[in-house]
């Protein structure tokens, strides 16, 4: 007989709980609440690292065009701003993407934050490449 919790051999066969853990064996737990493994394919997420750093780079040219615009013209204020804020939100959704993918590499955490934020635009130029390099 085998434990449904933590798959312990149990030798006796009427027994009601499992030595190792505990747990009671007389009642199945629902498939919905086995635990599933989850395999990711590395070059899936290279792609989406790639995908949004491509993104966090045509935001900064958009930013860039619409700082001139906004200079020249003395309008278009806000929209400036949206520009500006999607700047920020795409370089957030690639720092957590790189911050995935530097743990997958096994590199500290501390490192990871001192590139980025020490240098924002540097760093995270240098660890994009330094990431998705194969």
């Amino acid at each position: 007989m085998i434990c449904y919790e933590c798959g312990h051999r149990i030798r006796r066969d009427f027994a009601k709980f499992c030595d190792h853990c505990g747990s009671s064996l007389e009642i199945k737990p629902k498939k919905a609440f086995l635990k599933k493994e989850v395999v990711v394919n590395i070059e899936y997420e290279v792609d989406r690292a790639t995908n949004l750093f491509l993104l966090w780079n045509s935001v900064i040219a958009a930013t860039f065009v619409f700082y001139i615009i906004h200079v020249v013209t003395d309008g278009y204020i806000y929209l400036f701003l949206l520009v500006l804020f999607m700047l920020v939100l795409s370089w957030m959704l690639l720092l957590t993407k790189l911050h995935d993918l530097s743990l997958r590499h096994h590199q500290p955490t501390k490192q990871f934050i001192l590139t980025n934020f020490g240098f924002p635009i540097i760093g995270t130029f240098y660890s994009f490449i330094k990431l998705t390099q194969k």
